[in-house]
């Protein structure tokens, strides 16, 4: 019931067709190491002054030893919403194998893949229009991520030398999930992304679906949802757990090996982008 189309979103947005999927796998482009380097029509889609309040963020949370920071609303609701319906219209789950699982879950099918790993990890069929219809969104997260990444590992201790050379940022995979209250699909329990092999990653909450159905059944306030992490020391006893009820347009930035989860829904639907990166 709840893959039904009760309200037909509207299909308009001009799709590109690729010969050569590499093409659309490669580094960032830009470069951009904040929001403020990126093009203007970017910059309108994400929260002003996020340049100061990750930077104020960063300093917060590593008085904790927190290596994870959660911004609200960084990403511009109302940019969410218009381009969600046709997020929707092409969401297709892709059944995958993860080799030794994801938070003990070995068939992964409530994503689609928009960048895969090399060699075609974990699928071999990202969604090249989907992809296509994300590169303004996920280019706005890419500078925030690179951001967020400078200030988190900005050097703190004396006689160490200052990093002068730009960071090199490569989204090495990303994918759309939607979360529902059916069994196994309600969340992604205590994980770390790439099986702490990838630099770091960032989960941006999409917007509650308003389109599919109404949103007094597609909604999960009230019933669950956010994300938590377990942060603070590298011994687990020792960790903070903290929870972020996050909404559309937050965005979780996240280091390597930082233990977090989705938390599960008990009712309606729940949407997230998360993005691997891999920095130099």
């Amino acid at each position: 019931p709840l893959r039904c189309t009760v309200y037909p979103p509207p299909s308009s947005y001009p799709l590109k067709t690729y010969d050569d999927y590499s093409m659309v796998n490669d580094p960032v482009s830009k470069q951009a190491q904040t929001v403020a380097e990126l093009p203007e029509d970017l910059q309108v889609h994400c929260k002003e002054n996020l340049h100061e309040e990750i930077t104020k963020g960063v300093l917060r949370k590593k008085l904790s030893k927190m290596r994870h920071l959660c911004v609200t609303q960084a990403i511009k609701p109302e940019y969410l919403d218009s381009i969600m319906p046709e997020i929707i219209r092409l969401f297709h789950p892709q059944q995958v194998q993860y080799n030794g699982g994801v938070a003990n879950v070995k068939a992964w099918k409530i994503s689609t893949y928009l960048e895969v790993m090399p060699g075609g990890v974990p699928c071999t069929n990202p969604c090249l229009p989907l992809l296509d219809l994300c590169v303004p969104l996920l280019d706005c997260v890419d500078a925030m991520f690179t951001h967020w990444y400078k200030q988190q590992h900005a050097c703190n201790k004396p006689g160490q030398p200052k990093r002068t050379e730009p960071y090199k940022v490569k989204r090495v995979m990303n994918f759309i999930t939607r979360y529902t209250a059916h069994p196994k699909e309600q969340a992604l329990l205590k994980h770390v992304d790439g099986a702490g092999k990838v630099s770091g990653s960032a989960v941006l909450a999409l917007p509650i679906d308003k389109w599919t159905g109404p949103e007094s059944i597609m909604s999960f306030e009230g019933h669950g949802g956010g994300v938590r992490f377990w942060d603070g020391s590298a011994v687990p006893s020792k960790q903070t757990e903290v929870h972020y009820p996050t909404r559309s347009g937050d965005v979780a930035f996240i280091d390597r090996a930082v233990w977090h989860q989705a938390d599960p829904i008990t009712k309606g639907t729940r949407w997230a982008m998360v993005i691997f990166y891999d920095v130099e």
